[in-house]
């Protein structure tokens, strides 16, 4: 068995590498971890003051933590946390956590069931963070038993979800960064800062004009090499996120086994593509959309973009590299 899982801080040095966004002395990083990963928030400093810089950068991280302590499946002390160990059928939830759900039934809806955010056992059982190993089919059937939206029901003028079923389990870790990004960027055009980035993990979001005019340059990385990328989404506004197979993985008996689950099988999604890169206006939505379209698929990806449209994607495969009509995009590989 072979367990490969890349630190997720190099996520953020080669989105970033060789892009050019800002000049050293322009901008100034503050990076910590939340949400299982290390999130960046990186501010022009042209006409602020060190101390706007720290106050902005401090607030930053609170806003990321609140989110952390309602989204959390594994922190005891977090709303979700609570809401998956209820023994009671309703349940009140906040406002923040009922946005979040409510992304969750769009893109599920228009997926047809390819974002889920019932497989929270799933991820427990497979531990892939952990090596695994594979588990048996008798226990992935078990697990299926117990997830799908059917399971949960969502009541917004009562800010309450039904879930009738005490063992589904919610996980929502395929859109909690992308909701960060979102609650940041929110915040960050407020502050008079006059432009900047997130990056959450694999969520990048963006927010003001760059003195020069270009466009912020999202690099989408190489999934046969770590060290590389194979172009960039070029983009003034929004967010890019990327889901692929060689984020968190492991290997037995040749075959690897990531990270991402197809809801229909309860194994990780075998589709042909290695990754995913979704433009949207909504950090959540590009989040979630990115899980979606690495489990549909190119074809069933490209119908859905002709269908509903709100997004452009970077689909790479081992046939190579397939783009919707409107992204904007610069490739260093064919």
């Amino acid at each position: 068995m072979k367990l490969r899982i890349f630190a997720l801080i190099l996520t953020f040095v080669l989105l970033f590498s060789g892009c050019a966004f800002f000049e050293k002395d322009e901008y100034r990083d503050t990076v910590f971890f939340a949400m299982d990963t290390y999130i960046t928030v990186r501010l022009a400093c042209t006409g602020v003051t060190e101390e706007r810089l720290d106050e902005v950068s401090a607030e930053c991280e609170r806003i990321v933590r609140e989110l952390e302590s309602v989204l959390s499946a594994h922190d005891p002390e977090s709303e979700l946390y609570a809401l998956n160990h209820s023994d009671t059928e309703f349940t009140e939830i906040s406002d923040t956590l009922e946005t979040v759900l409510v992304t969750v039934a769009d893109i599920h809806g228009i997926t047809n069931g390819a974002y889920d955010c019932t497989l929270g056992g799933l991820a427990e059982l497979w531990n892939i963070t952990g090596g695994g190993p594979v588990p048996v089919q008798e226990d992935i059937d078990a697990v299926l038993a117990h997830a799908g939206h059917d399971k949960i029901t969502l009541d917004e003028k009562r800010n309450t979800v039904m879930r009738p079923d005490p063992d589904v389990q919610l996980d929502l870790g395929g859109i909690g960064k992308g909701a960060a990004a979102d609650e940041l960027v929110r915040y960050l055009e407020t502050t008079g800062i006059p432009y900047g980035l997130v990056s959450v993990g694999g969520t990048i979001g963006v927010f003001g004009d760059k003195p020069d005019g270009t466009p912020y340059k999202i690099g989408i990385r190489d999934p046969d090499d770590p060290d590389g990328v194979i172009g960039y989404f070029l983009i003034d506004e929004g967010f890019v996120a990327v889901s692929g197979d060689y984020e968190r993985y492991f290997e037995e008996n040749g075959v690897r086994y990531h990270h991402i689950f197809d809801p229909s099988t309860g194994y990780p999604a075998n589709s042909g593509l290695r990754s995913a890169a979704v433009h949207s206006p909504s950090g959540a939505q590009a989040d979630a959309l990115s899980t979606a379209l690495f489990v549909m698929g190119t074809d069933a990806s490209l119908e859905l973009y002709e269908n509903h449209g709100g997004f452009e994607a970077v689909l790479v495969s081992g046939d190579g590299i397939v783009q919707t009509e409107g992204a904007r995009t610069e490739f260093v590989k064919p």
